[in-house]
């Protein structure tokens, strides 16, 4: 009897076997992916997220201190280099006042160097020079007339040691005079020229550096796109040990999908594969893409879908597939990828 019920068992499961032949194993499409007619034709699925194709860029302060004005919303279009937040700088914007003071006044002296005397201090130092050349004429004819007047006794030696002194002190000053008016006509040394050029050139530095210290207190989005977070308002303070995010910046021009495919499947996808992206948001619609980049490296799972039968400790590849033009999808939206076969993506 028992020999009997175990060979009707086994016939039953060889006739069951024949009329349900089991299927090969496929990758299966995560739960809750739209229908797409069955998993026929995909080398495999993964779990994905939608992402700005040049990523998204997380602005952060580089200064200490507090904003004094946000200057975008979200949603706002910027431009790459447009300012979208100002920290309060009252105190450095002083310190480039006090540097470009100091810059202007070592150009000036500079300018001074170079360009000598004025005409008008040329013209004083040559009547100078003249003046001083009259009262030595007039010296030397004194203590001429009283020489032989002193040796005749006809006037005392203490006249004519005078008239000796008065002459040799307008000769002394007529030889300084003349030497001034040589310097005046020749123009600065050199050397001096030197040193007043340098002197420029570190105002400039300094001014330079008070100017590039000022640049940080005004926040720039590093790309043109569109500001998908704002995480900071006027008067919250920011700091740059720990960089303060400001802002999420992204470019939606054109989007991307990063998924994560389980390490058993990473024999079934290429760069250049076709793929299909559905998402529970739009129920019965794929969206189509192609695989641009796949990572060299295995690492921990980070995209979280949040359905009952996920496995949270797998191992997987990242990939990042290009949307084609004129998909439109809000950027950190979860979806499912599936990659396409190639009898199904060249059909």
């Amino acid at each position: 009897m028992i020999y009997l019920r175990n060979a009707l068992a086994a016939a039953f499961a060889a006739s069951a076997l024949a009329a349900f032949p089991v299927a090969p194993c496929r990758a299966q499409p995560a739960p809750g992916a739209a229908n797409s007619g069955g998993i026929a034709g995909y080398g495999a699925a993964a779990p994905g997220v939608v992402e700005p194709w040049g990523e998204e860029r997380q602005v952060a302060s580089q200064v200490i201190g507090v904003i004094a004005r946000m200057l975008v919303e979200e949603n706002d279009h910027v431009a790459a280099d447009q300012p979208i937040a100002i920290v309060e700088n009252s105190e450095q914007a002083a310190r480039l006042a006090e540097a470009c003071a100091n810059l202007a006044d070592a150009q000036a002296q500079l300018d001074k160097t170079i360009n000598g005397a004025r005409a008008e201090e040329r013209r004083e130092a040559v009547d100078q020079l003249a003046e001083l050349d009259a009262e030595l004429k007039l010296a030397q004819l004194d203590y001429d007339r009283k020489k032989p007047l002193t040796e005749r006794g006809a006037a005392t030696q203490a006249a004519l040691d005078q008239a000796d002194s008065t002459l040799h002190s307008l000769k002394m000053r007529r030889a300084v005079m003349a030497e001034r008016l040589a310097i005046i006509q020749t123009g600065a040394r050199a050397e001096d020229i030197a040193i007043a050029r340098a002197a420029v050139a570190r105002a400039k530095a300094e001014a330079e550096l008070a100017q590039a210290e000022l640049d940080k207190f005004t926040i720039r989005s590093p790309i043109a796109g569109i500001i998908l977070r704002k995480q900071r308002n006027a008067g919250e303070s920011v700091t740059n040990f720990d960089p303060t995010p400001i802002a999420i910046v992204g470019d939606l021009g054109r989007l991307r999908v990063r998924a994560e495919v389980d390490e058993t499947d990473i024999g079934h996808i290429a760069v250049g594969q076709r793929v299909e992206v559905a998402a529970d948001a739009f129920p019965g619609r794929r969206f189509g893409g192609t695989l641009a980049r796949i990572a060299e490296r295995l690492g921990a799972k980070q995209i979280q879908t949040g359905r009952p039968a996920e496995k949270v400790d797998m191992k997987v590849l990242q990939a990042l597939i290009d949307l084609d033009s004129g998909v439109k999808l809000p950027a950190g939206l979860r979806v499912d990828v599936f990659f396409m076969a190639p009898a199904v993506a060249g059909r």
